[in-house]
């Protein structure tokens, strides 16, 4: 787990392998798409290409790419001594000028190579992706990446984009180079089938993942250089992408916390405010039945004692000859409605009773009238119930006091 996250921060899950070659004088390019997935390498797409400027279109910025340059400048040779390294080169190729040649030594099922080419050949076209904003992972000379995968092949023959190479370990000088011919092949390196249009720049893919150290060369820390610019600059983009992923996060986290204790305080605040309304309300209510209370109680008790007054007045009037059988004081106009107010026929006394002697009724009237606190006497209803009784119904209006 922590290699795999190791390798994801460092290279990541995409790579590119960009050959350059010739053919007949004429440069193309050959771009290669690798994916690595459930630790196993995929080739995702392959395209062929003339212009290096078409290189933008064709991939992404954030891919890193491994460089495999193999033109015509590119000069490679069989190494027939024991030498090792510079001292190799020299053999092989004396009076060669380092300051101006980078080479690169390797093993091709162990018969050694090298290859020489010009630094500013290869240094142009590093200046050129750097321009457009690629990462360049590092680079390789002619055939020498093929180190990494020669073993896994079961041909002698390797067919790349333009050389065919001719491996034969039975003796030192069995390794030849030669223009190919138009021919077409398959490999099969490890379960996995590359065409050999693709195989140098597979190869390059898997020198990047493996950091491979089976080849000498004199440009090891322009390659350094170059895998720890991308490095930097791949953690810097992912710790800043992580960070201002982080930073969202917490930001609409905040947002989310604020918002939802936002309304709940909002809510709490319409809860509270409907509460002190219905409680301004209920207040108001209750002053208001208070005083229909006091109200009520006032013409209650106003109203009982003058109830008790004329009934005690009215009762001292009264002759032996007729009984009372009801008194409303302030009796209603109209029947009890819902939602309507109540109507009384305000400072009136309706009086209803018995009599069995009309001059004493008559008298009765007659005295009422004189009574000072009484404005009028009307006789509502005077029946006969029988020969010696009669039932009768009259109001009497009082003065206001």
């Amino acid at each position: 787990m922590l290699d795999y996250i190791k390798t994801y921060f460092t290279k990541g899950n995409t790579f590119y392998g960009l050959e350059i070659y010739q053919i007949e004088g004429t440069t193309q390019f050959r771009l290669l798409q690798v994916i690595k997935k459930k630790g196993e390498l995929v080739i995702m797409d392959s395209q062929s290409f003339g212009e290096l400027e078409m290189l933008p279109s064709l991939a992404k910025v954030s891919v890193p790419i491994y460089l495999i340059y193999n033109t015509d400048s590119v000069i490679t040779k069989h190494a027939i001594s024991n030498f090792e390294d510079r001292a190799a080169v020299e053999q092989v190729f004396p009076g060669l000028n380092f300051e101006n040649f980078f080479y690169q030594i390797s093993k091709l099922k162990d018969l050694p190579c090298i290859s020489v080419v010009k630094k500013q050949d290869v240094e142009n076209y590093l200046v050129q992706l750097k321009k457009m904003k690629f990462n360049v992972g590092g680079f390789s000379l002619g055939p020498c990446s093929l180190s990494i995968i020669v073993d896994y092949l079961d041909s002698d023959f390797i067919f790349t984009n333009t050389d065919k190479l001719v491996l034969n370990g039975l003796s030192d000088t069995n390794l030849s180079i030669s223009k190919k011919n138009s021919s077409v092949s398959t490999y099969n390196i490890n379960g996995l089938s590359v065409k050999n249009t693709e195989i140098m720049a597979f190869s390059g893919v898997l020198s990047f993942l493996t950091s491979n150290t089976m080849r000498a060369s004199n440009f090891s820390n322009v390659g350094r250089n170059l895998q720890s610019e991308f490095v930097n600059s791949r953690t810097f983009g992912i710790l800043l992408r992580s960070s201002l992923g982080f930073i969202l996060l917490l930001l609409l986290s905040n947002f989310l916390l604020f918002n939802f204790y936002f309304d709940r305080v909002q809510l709490s605040k319409e809860n509270l405010a409907f509460k002190n309304e219905n409680k301004k309300n209920l207040t108001i209510v209750r002053n208001r039945v208070n005083e229909k209370e006091k109200k009520v109680d006032a013409v209650l008790s106003l109203s009982n004692s003058r109830t008790s007054f004329y009934l005690d007045k009215l009762g001292a009037s009264l002759p032996k000859s007729i009984l009372l059988t009801e008194l409303l004081y302030q009796p209603l106009t109209k029947p009890i409605q819902e939602s309507k107010p109540i109507q009384l026929d305000e400072n009136r006394i309706l009086v209803m009773g018995t009599s069995i002697s009309s001059e004493d009724f008559s008298s009765w009237i007659t005295l009422l009238e004189t009574i000072e606190w009484i404005t009028s006497v009307e006789t509502m209803d005077y029946d006969y119930k029988n020969k010696n009784t009669s039932n009768f119904k009259i109001k009497i209006s009082v003065a206001e006091f």
